[in-house]
């Protein structure tokens, strides 16, 4: 017999209600809950459940929930050469605008694993436009084909190469930001502080994250406090750090884990976004906190109720669509 929708959110309620381990589902939004309980009839496989390929696969099928694509917004894809590879990239600006602009180099989520230009094309495609921004997002290599260090030698590189071609790519070289979510936060956070631990070469003015991972150590209190919760459990962010970084003793460098950085006061200033209800949300604060004591400047915001990557869910879920304005204009005003 199939399921209603109305008999789906009641189910979801009655779960939320009776599992003890649970007791954040309350605290969900209520669109978040609706979410949650049209896709209770056909739950996503584990990831450790299905092949790499099939995993990949059903992150796609998600792409829909993102909302409908800007028109407003030049399109057009890239190839980066670096030494002996070539990244897939893709350039986003503001429908008609051929001046030099602020750009913003992003890098996708995923858990290193999945996740690609067709993931995140909506969200780039929204900063670009509402934050007059050229945005070039980068395909970098996943695991677990390509384990530690390919994609952070990938990030750093291609922002690298994007700062070297700003005057063939119509982009204000002195105005140049990282930015990335989840596991892309990562990247965005290790390409700014290892280049701006630099002398010459490309600089970062400005980072922008959005649900960071940050601590693959996994010391965050929200890692135990939301070890269940919807769309990214603990059991799923240990899998995806095993499929990039499977010696965990490399796991306490900073350059994995942002958070045990040494030293920050060289750091661009940064505009940090998390959801609540997301094992990594304590990763987003106590990184905040610490770039606040080390005097750089932090536009730190907590949206209440939302799960992991919420604002990849701006089709449905309002949050996340305010997310991505806001995330878009503080970016602006960081690069202007």
């Amino acid at each position: 017999m199939e399921e209603t929708t109305g008999e789906s959110a009641t189910k979801a309620r009655r779960c939320r209600d009776e599992d003890p381990c649970r007791p954040f589902m309350s605290d969900l939004h209520p669109q978040v809950l609706e979410l949650l309980a049209s896709l209770s009839t056909n739950p996503p496989a584990q990831p450790w459940e299905v092949s790499i390929a099939a995993y990949r696969a059903v992150g796609e099928k998600l792409i829909g929930l993102a909302g409908d694509l800007n028109p407003h917004c030049d399109v057009r894809d890239l190839e980066i050469p670096l030494r002996g590879r070539v990244v897939h990239a893709r350039s986003y600006s503001p429908k008609g605008t051929t001046a030099a602009a602020p750009c913003v180099v992003y890098f996708h989520g995923g858990g290193f694993v999945r996740g690609g230009l067709e993931s995140h094309d909506r969200l780039c495609r929204e900063l670009s436009v509402q934050g007059a921004l050229r945005v070039i997002s980068v395909a970098y290599r996943l695991a677990p084909e390509n384990t530690y260090p390919s994609a952070h030698a990938d990030a750093i590189e291609s922002f690298c190469w994007v700062a070297d071609r700003s005057d063939e790519l119509r982009i204000d070289g002195e105005a140049l930001a990282v930015a990335g979510d989840s596991s892309g936060g990562m990247l965005a956070a290790a390409t700014a502080a290892t280049l701006s631990a630099r002398t010459d070469g490309a600089s970062v003015k400005a980072q922008g994250l959005l649900c960071p991972v940050l601590d693959l150590t996994l010391s965050s209190d929200s890692v135990n406090r939301y070890e269940s919760a919807p769309l990214l459990s603990r059991a799923a962010l240990e899998w995806c750090i095993d499929q990039y970084v499977p010696d965990v003793w490399l796991r306490e460098s900073s350059e994995l884990s942002p958070l045990f950085s040494m030293n920050l006061n060289s750091a661009p200033p940064a505009l940090i976004v998390n959801a609540e209800i997301d094992p990594v949300s304590d990763d987003a604060s106590r990184y905040a906190s610490k770039l606040h004591a080390s005097g750089v400047a932090v536009v730190h915001h907590q949206y209440a109720g939302m799960p992991h990557s919420f604002f990849l869910l701006a089709g449905v879920v309002d949050e996340g669509e305010r997310a991505i304005t806001g995330f878009a204009e503080g970016l602006s005003r960081l690069l202007r």
